[in-house]
């Protein structure tokens, strides 16, 4: 066995040992790892229940819109979508809605005309879009805000989804059947309302 040298100018020979102390594992890595290692874990079962937990926590999350009206992600997304889509018109001149409102109506007007008289649109909210759930008609409102003089870009029928859109159409034909039988719009809104509780108030249009 060879000696180390006793000569203070020749270099002593050590082991190979390293003295370096080994990197710690940041907090943020030990995090991660452990994330990793509990999902690796769980079963498939059991990350499709947390998917549809996390689903149902969202649609109960509660937004509030710009005019203080409150709703849930869950009551409007199957009737309401957030993009606006280019549907084919679904009060078309062919379709005798506003003919038969300009028929019943005391104020004449033209139902042909692109512009009608603003009680038209306030008779297509009551008599249509007032049949939605309470949660519809504010969301579409606030997807779709009015300018300043009070029309808006886009009609609130473009942010249904189809879903919507099938129950508009519904609701609007329901309308036309029940105005056909009347001869005053008293009347079509007293029938509307006694088959279809549509809800105002009756007594305040005799």
């Amino acid at each position: 066995m060879k000696k180390a040298s006793q000569n203070p100018d020749e270099p002593t020979i050590s082991s190979p040992v390293s003295t370096q102390k080994p990197k710690e594992v940041s907090e943020q890595s030990r995090e991660q790892q452990l994330r990793l290692a509990g999902m690796l874990i769980l079963g498939a079962d059991e990350l499709a229940q947390q998917a549809r937990e996390v689903k149902r926590k969202r649609e109960q999350e509660v937004v509030e819109l710009h005019s203080g009206f409150r709703i849930t992600i869950g009551e409007i997304n199957a009737i309401v979508s957030g993009r606006h889509s280019d549907y084919l018109p679904m009060f078309p001149n062919n379709i005798s809605f506003f003919s038969e409102i300009a028929r019943l109506s005391e104020v004449k007007f033209d139902p042909t005309e692109y512009i009608k008289p603003a009680f038209v649109g306030k008779i297509v909210v009551e008599v249509v879009y007032g049949r939605f759930d309470k949660s519809v008609l504010p969301a579409l409102r606030a997807l779709n805000p009015a300018y300043t003089n009070g029309i808006r870009p886009q009609k609130l029928y473009h942010y249904l989804t189809v879903e919507g859109l099938a129950l508009l159409e519904q609701y609007r034909d329901e309308a036309i059947e029940v105005m056909e039988s009347c001869s005053s719009m008293y009347e079509f809104r007293r029938k509307l309302f006694q088959q279809y509780g549509v809800p105002y108030q009756i007594e305040a249009f005799k």
